[in-house]
């Protein structure tokens, strides 16, 4: 009897992608921290705000510590505003 093929691949768990350069991540979240504080409003959909608010954090947890964590923080409360 032939051994029947697996139509599905096995789950494998998702590697964790860790930016290379810091000071790229730096500056991609002060952009967008700074385009948050200089609008009156959101200035995304509120599809890219939730995305933004989900990945901002993530981002930030690739940076020393104390900056950050003051950078989410920032962007946190300038989302809320």
């Amino acid at each position: 009897m032939a051994k029947q093929l697996n139509l599905f691949e096995p789950e494998r768990a998702t590697p964790e992608h860790r930016p290379s350069n810091p000071a790229f991540v730096r500056k991609h979240l002060m952009h967008e921290l700074n385009k948050a504080r200089a609008a009156e409003r959101l200035p995304w959909s509120q599809a890219e705000a939730e995305t933004w608010a989900e990945r901002f954090p993530r981002l930030a947890k690739t940076l020393p510590p104390e900056e950050g964590d003051a950078l989410a923080l920032a962007f946190a409360a300038d989302l809320n505003a």
